[in-house]
């Protein structure tokens, strides 16, 4: 090969190391121009002028091109299906624990478990959603990513018609949001955490107690201390259910237990006033 010197393969593939199981498909999406390029590169003779047999070497250098990719997207596959297995193996077991219904077709977007607990209607559900800035992950171009969110859900015995929507404030509410409903109650901690939305805003300002804001607030402080990765679960509260939802898929059956048995707990806490 001569003088000629080759660029190490992490600079052809900068990404390589980082890769994320979900976002597997659009980097392999990335690196493919990237390789036809290093293939037509290598091809290239020494006098520049036409396009000759490469040598051994500069095939050696191109089969590496493509095998290490190709190595890499094997194995996060691999891993992926491992995951999803013991996911769904771990969903199986927690429905015959608590005694619900395991939908083995739920192509992870649907209801896996439902099921009744101390007398509230529970499931747990997959989402799955495609996204422009990839979720967790990135994108270029027009393509799009697919990630999904993990959601627990309790629905109230008693649900009411006040339209009520609650959620956390998120980064960037204030920009992106300002022009959405939000639902001032005068309690400025319980204001700064939470937007609130809804048809009838003198029920809504009625319902929302000193107490049952205190225990929203301490619920939100609950959830965010699970978490999965780089995710945290965010309450979501309705006059009809509360949803727990996580950007992420957890094979930790511990959490979703007691994720359901602590929602319920704070659902009591709402009832009551």
């Amino acid at each position: 090969m001569g003088n000629r010197i080759l660029p190490p393969v992490w600079l052809a593939f900068p990404h390589a190391p980082s890769l994320s199981r979900l976002a597997l498909h659009s980097w392999l999406d990335e690196i493919r121009p990237r390789g036809r390029l290093c293939y037509l590169l290598i091809l290239l003779p020494r006098n520049g002028r036409d396009i000759g047999m490469a040598s051994s070497g500069d095939a050696f250098c191109c089969l590496l091109f493509f095998a290490i990719p190709f190595l890499l997207g094997l194995r996060s596959l691999l891993g992926l299906r491992s995951h999803r297995l013991q996911i769904n193996a771990g969903y199986e077991q927690m429905a015959d624990q608590l005694g619900f219904s395991y939908n083995p077709d739920h192509n992870w977007n649907g209801n896996v478990i439902t099921g009744t607990l101390d007398g509230y209607q529970c499931s747990v559900s997959f989402e799955r959603k495609r996204s422009r800035d990839g979720g967790r992950g990135t994108s270029s171009g027009p393509s799009k990513n697919v990630y999904y969110n993990t959601k627990w859900t309790v629905r109230l015995r008693d649900p009411m018609t006040l339209g009520l929507e609650i959620t956390p404030h998120a980064w960037g509410d204030g920009i992106f949001r300002r022009r959405e409903q939000d639902i001032e109650t005068g309690n400025d901690q319980f204001d700064k955490a939470f937007r609130v939305k809804g048809t009838d805003e003198a029920g809504i300002r009625e319902f929302l107690t000193l107490r049952r804001m205190q225990a929203m607030l301490l619920f939100k402080l609950s959830r965010e201390s699970q978490r999965v990765g780089a995710s945290w679960q965010i309450p979501i509260i309705t006059d009809q259910e509360v949803t727990v939802q996580l950007g992420d898929l957890t094979p930790d059956m511990q959490m979703s237990i007691e994720t359901l048995t602590e929602t319920i707990g704070f659902i009591r806490h709402i009832e009551a006033g």
